[in-house]
């Protein structure tokens, strides 16, 4: 009888056999991990070789300054370092998600943290120098030519034409690297990083807003030196030891046409000979102008009075083309005396003609002070006796030495001065070209006002009504409160301290104008102070209290006397405005009080259902470097969350900062 089929018994590895090969597995697992990882090493650790190579490389090549460079080199040197950041920026890709939680690891932990934004930085900044190194090539070839000159700038517009595109995508780049440098101050404390980070952030801070702002506008030079044919401008040259809206009041306008990089002409004059009063009619100047000063007509000379800049620069153009039948101007460039003195740090000694005398840096706002009329042959102290002639001179001798003389001038400091005066309000710029004229405003050349202020707005702005140049011994010192409840509440206070002595003389509006020495021009400014001035708000702002200022009718023309509290008048009809007027004798100081309720939009709730306050303070153009003083009472149960800038002291829910407005200022709590 057959004997059914058993099947053979499963042979099953024993636990020994098991755990051999789950540990070989694991430890080829390992022997792989660690070959990737010390792959990804020697390429970073390459990589990083040829880019500590590459500093002295650079610092060798930049050695003799921009005239001396290799276009071809200086090419090569950043593709090689773009080529190595790439490199390292992919292969420690993988580390960018644990980086955040590596704060805890000794002495290396705020570095590793900060490494995601750092490779960021280096990525975006690589990129866009690769970009602008390549399109700008063949500039910077032209520039370095033993003959290139003034007259030479117009073989430049081409080939920043041309290389339009890749200078936009350089600026999306430097977007990007400026959002990694603010998501790194949010990461980590600055302090808490090597020093040699340190060092290249704070070079890098100095140059990141002239980089932003060079490449904004750089695309648009071609149209603003008249490649495709001449471009009148209209430049304003403002005094502001008599301060007005947009910087100083008007006491020179210059004409100036550019074609083809050139400037075909120059014609500067008086402000007081723009109008023709005699053969044709002027309107009413703002009521103010008549009320305090008793000006029945509205002159070019008086035209900046709206603290928005593109609103004054249109009136300016209107009234000189209206005066003397002059062709349309493309835009206005309203500049002042620390402008001038940043102009000529950035050139270097102008020689006057028909002088042996010098203008630098040192010497500029006092020769402005005395100057006169410059004609050939004749010393500074024999000039004639309208002083505000000596902006043509001025002008021709500025222009001269960038004809003659265009290579001792530093580009890069050039830069850097002229981006420095915009951005501490000593130059403004208005173009009617659309393209242009945005790309000034997202700089904040162009000395706009925000339509709709994204929270609370703050701007106060003087206007010197006595005829005379007051605010060279004038002090002014600005205290904002602001309660943050359902119903914000704001107070300002502005406090003018006039530094000049007492002399005992009775105040009297205006001066004598005609006068021959330095000490005369002192004279007339060593006066009373007589202001008008404006607290701009957001928009619905409402006044609920203000100060009483009493200016006696014995010192006005008008002799009317003024006793009013603040007022708020019609003005600019995107912002609150409120108003009054005010006399601050020789050593005595004023303070002008105005307590207004804001709107509730100067809160913002954000998706996280925390509450944002944000703060816009513009400078007033042409102001000296004033105290700004700015505290926030949060709700009694808020919890602070994040504070830009770091606050002076902090009390509760009671936030202050002690700020320097020498620009325009931010200020930002997130809170909940």
């Amino acid at each position: 009888m057959d004997t059914p089929d058993v099947p053979a018994p499963v042979q099953t590895p024993s636990r020994g056999s098991t755990g051999r090969i789950a540990r070989l597995l694991v430890l080829a697992g390992l022997l792989i991990l660690l070959l990737w990882l010390g792959l990804k090493a020697w390429r970073v650790y390459q990589s990083a070789q040829s880019l500590l190579a590459i500093e002295p490389e650079a610092r060798a090549l930049m050695a003799g300054g921009m005239n001396q460079v290799d276009p071809d080199a200086a090419e090569a040197l950043v593709l090689r370092a773009r080529e190595d950041i790439a490199v390292i920026y992919d292969e420690l890709a993988f580390t960018r998600p644990i980086a955040p939680y590596l704060g805890w690891v000794p002495r290396l932990g705020p570095t590793l943290v900060a490494s995601p934004h750092l490779l960021e930085m280096a990525d975006a900044g690589s990129e866009a120098g690769a970009l602008a190194i390549t399109s700008l090539k063949p500039a910077l070839a032209i520039y370095q030519r033993e003959d290139f000159g003034a007259a030479s700038l117009g073989e430049l517009l081409p080939v920043i034409s041309a290389a339009a595109p890749e200078l936009e995508s350089a600026g999306l780049a430097v977007g990007r690297y400026a959002a990694s440098r603010q998501a790194l101050a949010e990461a980590v404390p600055t302090e808490t990083l090597p020093w040699r980070v340190r060092q290249l952030l704070e070079v890098s801070d100095q140059w990141l807003p002239i980089g932003q702002d060079g490449l904004r506008l750089l695309p648009h030079f071609p149209e603003l030196l008249g490649q495709d044919g001449p471009r009148r401008y209209l430049i304003l040259a403002q005094n502001e030891d008599e301060m007005r809206a947009t910087g100083g009041f008007i006491t020179g306008a210059g004409a100036i046409t550019v074609e083809n990089g050139r400037i075909t002409n120059l014609d500067f004059r008086d402000a007081n000979n723009v109008d023709n009063w005699r053969a044709k009619p002027y309107a009413f100047p703002p009521q103010p102008y008549y009320d305090f000063m008793r000006l029945e007509l509205f002159g070019f000379r008086d035209a900046n009075f709206w603290p928005e800049f593109p609103v004054s620069a249109q009136k300016a153009m209107q009234l000189y083309e209206y005066g003397l039948d002059a062709p349309p101007f493309d835009g206005v460039i309203a500049i002042d005396q620390e402008f001038l003195r940043l102009l000529v740090d950035s050139t270097g000694p102008v020689p006057i003609p028909g002088t042996d005398q010098q203008i630098n840096a040192n010497n500029v706002l006092q020769t402005l002070r005395e100057a006169r009329d410059i004609q050939e042959g004749q010393e500074i102290q024999e000039w004639v006796r309208d002083r505000k002639a000596f902006l043509g001179g001025f002008a021709a001798a500025i222009q001269a030495k960038i004809e003659t003389d265009f290579g001792s001038i530093d580009p890069m400091k050039l830069v850097a001065n002229m981006a420095g005066a915009a951005e501490e309000r000593h130059l403004s710029i208005y173009m009617r070209e659309p393209a242009l004229g945005a790309a000034l405003a997202a700089n904040g050349w162009d000395g706009s006002l925000p339509q709709a202020p994204p929270g609370d707005f703050l701007m106060v702005v003087d206007t010197n009504m006595g005829y005379n140049k007051a605010n060279v011994f004038i002090e002014r010192a600005i205290d904002y409160t602001v309660t943050l409840s359902s119903q914000p509440q704001a107070e300002v206070a502005v406090t003018y301290r006039h530094t000049g002595p007492a002399t005992g003389e009775p105040c009297y509006q205006g001066v004598d104008e005609e006068f021959e020495e330095a000490a005369e021009y002192l004279a007339i400014a060593d006066q009373c102070y007589w202001n008008y001035v404006r607290v701009y708000a957001p928009a619905g702002s409402t006044l609920q209290d203000a100060s009483r200022h009493t200016v006696p009718g014995n010192t006005l023309y008008s002799e009317t006397t003024w006793d009013s509290p603040g007022l708020m008048v019609d003005d600019l009809p995107w912002l609150s405005t409120f108003a009054n007027f005010l006399l601050v004798p020789r050593n005595e100081e004023v303070t002008a009080t105005f307590a207004y309720q804001l709107p509730a939009g100067v809160l913002t709730l954000l998706e996280s259902g925390d509450l944002s306050y944000q703060l816009d303070i513009r400078k007033q153009p042409g102001m000296k470097d004033e105290a700004l003083r700015v505290t926030v009472n949060l709700p009694a149960n808020a919890s602070v969350l994040e504070v830009t800038p770091a606050p002076s002291a902090v009390d509760g829910t009671r936030i202050s900062f002690e700020l320097n407005l020498n620009a325009n200022q931010l200020v930002a709590i997130r809170y909940r």
